[in-house]
């Protein structure tokens, strides 16, 4: 991660934590929340999947339930898409010596735009860590999760003019991989009392344990069968919309009696 990166963070976390102390002060007190949430990643690959694709975004929906004890449970699911390859290969056999692709019909060079698309979803638990006593609503979070990734290399073909790459012929290109996925997520948790402002952010580390689900590649003509280790660092912003499941009213009526 560059400095610059590093430094960013650091900054938004100082600026997290003086809203924090900001809060007027209350009792020792934690709601029960749900949440919906809308998630957004921006996501460094490593491993393998770093061979093929650069930078990818990732868009999200999900929803997390908070405890009193500052118990969090999620479940999500995301969306991601990259127009950064740094693999092409997949053409080599559909192109000619200048590397165009031709339209079937007229015999004329075809456009063939290459992109990657790419879904996972996940359940996690984790643990809020408050750094005020005067709101434990908010605080540092980690997490832990586990579910599943996949990613395939989109072919976009305005009106489909490349009869080599028609919707079956693709399957033997798109190299479509799945697999399990664990992730790990460190950041901070806010809900503020005024209940208009309400996120986290922080680093999101998934490791995805894949493989080939076509297991033939139609360019290389080989068998792809080896396990692959996809990962990826990302830069994670939430916004929650929460539904408040218990009030400090409530509280003290369920203690005094």
């Amino acid at each position: 991660m560059s400095n610059k990166v590093k430094a960013s963070l650091l900054i938004l976390f100082i600026f997290i934590k003086s809203i924090v102390f900001a809060q007027k002060k209350g009792d020792d007190f934690s709601n029960k929340i749900f949440n919906f949430q809308f998630i957004y990643n921006g996501q460094f690959p490593s491993g393998d999947w770093e061979k093929m694709y650069g930078v990818s975004h990732g868009l999200g929906f999900g929803v997390n339930y908070k405890s009193q004890t500052n118990w969090l449970f999620s479940a999500e699911s995301s969306f991601m898409l990259s127009s950064n390859l740094k693999n092409t290969a997949d053409l080599v056999n559909l192109t000619n010596s200048n590397n165009y692709t031709f339209n079937s019909n007229s015999g004329t060079p075809a456009t063939v735009d290459l992109s990657m698309r790419g879904f996972n979803a996940f359940g996690r638990i984790g643990k809020i860590i408050p750094v005020s006593r005067f709101n434990k609503n908010h605080g540092i979070l980690l997490q832990i999760g586990a579910g599943y990734l996949m990613h395939y290399l989109n072919f976009n073909i305005p009106q489909n003019t490349v009869a080599q790459l028609n919707e079956e012929n693709q399957r033997g290109y798109d190299r479509l991989h799945g697999g399990l996925a664990t992730n790990q997520f460190i950041g901070y948790y806010f809900h503020s009392e005024s209940r208009l402002l309400n996120f986290y952010v922080g680093l999101d580390f998934a490791q995805a344990y894949t493989k080939n689900l076509r297991e033939y590649n139609y360019d290389t003509r080989q068998y792809d069968l080896n396990s692959k280790q996809d990962n990826y660092t990302a830069f994670r912003f939430a916004w929650m919309i929460p539904i408040y499941l218990s009030s400090k009213t409530e509280e003290f009526n369920f203690r005094a009696n």
